[in-house]
């Protein structure tokens, strides 16, 4: 496989990733900074009831509601993933709010269970069938 074959696939990304942003601070300081009603935020916490596996972080159900106040009052869109967990579906019970099951492989299951899945949400203040429609074809780095 020809390494040159894969440039015009990186500079597709390159373009499509301009204008993004990734950065490592609090999420209330950072939302705060760049809400607009053209941003989209994609949050990805400690799931519930395994804080405990983040020695250097403290987050908690303290933390996981403040980010449920936050994500409630943007102007722009948010993506939430989260684990299937009924606190999850217990605090984003809310008009406007769109809650998805999916799965995704068990990474830590792999070497024992080949295949396995991993139930997840996917937490959106939008209808999240709108990326069939509106989103271009999905980038791939796969020939």
């Amino acid at each position: 496989h020809s390494m040159w074959g894969n440039f015009p696939l990186i500079d597709k990304a390159c373009a499509r990733l301009q204008k993004v942003v990734v950065e490592n601070k609090d999420f209330g300081k950072l939302i705060r900074q760049y809400d607009r009603p053209v941003s989209f935020f994609y949050c990805d916490p400690p799931y519930v009831d395994t804080e405990d596996y983040y020695g250097n972080i403290t987050f908690g159900r303290g933390g996981h509601e403040r980010l449920r106040d936050t994500l409630l009052s943007v102007q722009g869109k948010f993506l939430l993933s989260y684990n299937d967990h009924p606190l999850v579906w217990e605090m984003y019970d809310r008009p406007g709010i769109y809650i998805e099951r999916v799965t995704r492989l068990n990474n830590m299951k792999q070497r024992y269970d080949g295949g396995a899945q991993f139930p997840e949400l996917f937490v959106s203040n939008y209808d999240q069938s709108e990326r069939i429609r509106v989103l271009p074809e999905q980038l791939s780095f796969a020939s």
